[in-house]
């Protein structure tokens, strides 16, 4: 089985970042790809943003937004105008500008459980029948014994969800490495891992169109990850230190190309991901996380950490 396969049996695709930020913006060579294979896209992404755009820790709700158009428990559809109550634009918000059509917000506050039905109740509105789930860096392909990993909570709430949709759920990576939270030889060997097991479905690189689409976003937004993919697009490769020089990323070619996987079999992989598969509610996925070592992109943003530097692990 292939992307191009899968894409074949759809007729609408929601491609949506999963996790945060703006990992929306890692969409665009996806969407371009299945508008040519013929199958009309909507693009989505969290409500949840980094702290130095929204000072508020966490996703936000629905009830939390202006100008949205809810569509359940879970999901809106936001346009240019959208915002939170306290008058912050969602990196969604300017997608929807640039593109000129309403992108979907989904907060993952009910957890793995409740993030599934709200894809699903929405999904069912709007005539969705293959779902793409983008991760900009690639961390959601972490094993589970990665020390570098410190925002594994939307990625393994939305892959735990993405791999509970009863129709066909893919995983899409671009950035490869970006987040710098894996090191290239980590995301090396787990690459490896997911193919020897089967689960690539295929492999395809931005074209300039999309990156001209993505710099736009980008520039009006406070996105690290993503921007880097641009920043490749212009032949530029090597080190490059990202999150106040924190972290240090090795920027390569293949930032440009987003990998295909299918979501269930990397949900099988991933240590992260089946810890909180069966949670109701963010705070419930994250006390199982921090239960067992691992700390959280919230854990950051409320500040727990003690150099003070919350909110910029995204």
């Amino acid at each position: 089985m292939n992307l191009d396969e899968i894409a074949g049996r759809a007729e609408r695709a929601l491609v949506i970042g999963i996790g945060g930020g703006g990992d929306v913006i890692g969409c665009i060579p996806t969407a371009s790809y299945l508008s040519l294979l013929g199958v009309e896209v909507v693009l989505g992404g969290l409500t949840w943003e980094r702290r130095v755009v929204d000072p508020k820790p966490g996703p936000r709700r629905i009830e939390e937004l202006e100008n949205a158009e809810k569509l359940c428990e879970g999901a809106a559809l936001a346009g240019p105008e959208t915002r939170t109550i306290y008058g912050t634009a969602l990196t969604e918000s300017v997608a929807s500008r640039v593109l000129g059509r309403e992108v979907l917000l989904l907060d993952i506050s009910g957890g793995a459980l409740g993030t599934a039905k709200a894809l699903e109740d929405a999904g069912r509105k709007l005539g969705i029948d293959l779902v793409v789930g983008i991760d900009v860096g690639g961390d959601s392909l972490a094993r589970g014994d990665e020390p570098g990993v410190q925002s594994p909570l939307a990625d393994g709430i939305m892959l735990a969800a993405l791999a509970k949709l009863p129709g066909d759920s893919v995983l899409g990576v671009i950035g490869y490495g970006s987040d710098g939270e894996l090191t290239l030889e980590e995301l090396n060997r787990n690459v490896a891992e997911l193919i020897a097991r089967g689960a690539l479905l295929g492999a395809r690189g931005a074209t300039q169109e999309d990156l001209e689409i993505m710099e736009r976003i980008a520039s009006a937004s406070a996105t690290e990850a993503s921007r880097l993919v641009v920043e490749a697009g212009r032949g530029r490769y090597g080190e490059y230190s990202i999150r106040a020089g924190r972290r240090s990323v090795y920027l390569t070619p293949c930032s440009l190309v987003t990998f295909y996987f299918s979501a269930r079999q990397v949900f099988d992989f991933s240590r992260i991901s089946r810890l909180v598969a069966h949670t109701s509610s963010l705070r419930e996925a994250d006390r199982i996380l921090r239960k067992h070592g691992y700390l959280t992109e919230l854990y950051f943003e409320e500040g727990a950490d003690a150099a003070g530097q919350a909110g910029e692990q995204r």
